[in-house]
């Protein structure tokens, strides 16, 4: 019996010796590794961008979009909802959008998600995700005043009158050419869209797997 009793004890003790290495490796070791994988960060200026989530998250997740580029629309539709469950909704990540008005015609498209960013920052993301889940072709000139209103009109708590005047004015250019400029900078002149970094560490390939990978390391 005693024997038995040793052995049982044995094994009890071998099970926990092997919880707690999974515990180090998988909280210390495996993020170290990870991070040794992983390219450098970039600083990337986010001043003054439509950001939401937790302010005070370490984890910063940074895309650089365009209204009109399809595979940004695919970005949003596909990859979007996963991350807000996963990371910004758990305030675990804050989440900026840098919007580039640089595909053809996409000017007024980032123009008014600025202007209803002026007039209540919480109608940046809704506006720019029912754009994303309507959008027509690229090659397509879309991006009219009319269609945009219509669009905001879809958007609950838009004052459809401030809008209209914020788009005849068109007070964005200088800011947009600001976020081109700092796209190129950090994309060494080949600016691409959807393009994400997250702590300043591209995203590449962009999957949910690839997003888990570099979350998993920085926070």
């Amino acid at each position: 019996m005693s024997e038995q009793n040793n052995s049982v004890k044995k094994i009890i003790i071998g099970v926990i010796a092997v919880i707690i290495i999974a515990i180090i490796v998988f909280y210390f070791i495996k993020p170290i590794i990870i991070q040794d994988e992983l390219p450098k960060p970039i600083v990337i200026d986010t001043q003054h961008q439509p950001t939401m989530g937790n302010p005070a998250a370490k984890v910063q997740i940074v895309a650089f979009e365009d209204l009109k580029c399809i595979n940004c629309a695919r970005f949003n539709i596909n990859m979007m909802p996963y991350i807000k469950k996963h990371y910004i909704d758990t305030q675990i990540a804050k989440y900026t959008m840098i919007n580039l008005a640089f595909v053809e015609g996409s000017m007024p498209a980032a123009t008014a998600a600025h202007c209803l960013y002026s007039q209540n920052k919480a109608l940046f993301f809704p506006f720019v995700e029912y754009i994303f889940a309507h959008q027509p072709p690229e090659n397509q000139d879309w991006a009219t005043i009319p269609t945009l209103m219509n669009f905001a009109s879809q958007i609950p708590g838009v004052n459809m009158d401030q809008l209209a005047k914020c788009l005849l004015e068109n007070p964005y250019d200088q800011l947009f050419q600001n976020n081109l400029n700092q796209a190129k900078t950090i994309m060494k002149g080949s600016v691409s869209t959807p393009t994400v970094y997250i702590n300043g560490i591209l995203v590449n390939p962009l999957t949910k797997n690839q997003i888990d990978k570099v979350i998993e390391a920085v926070k």
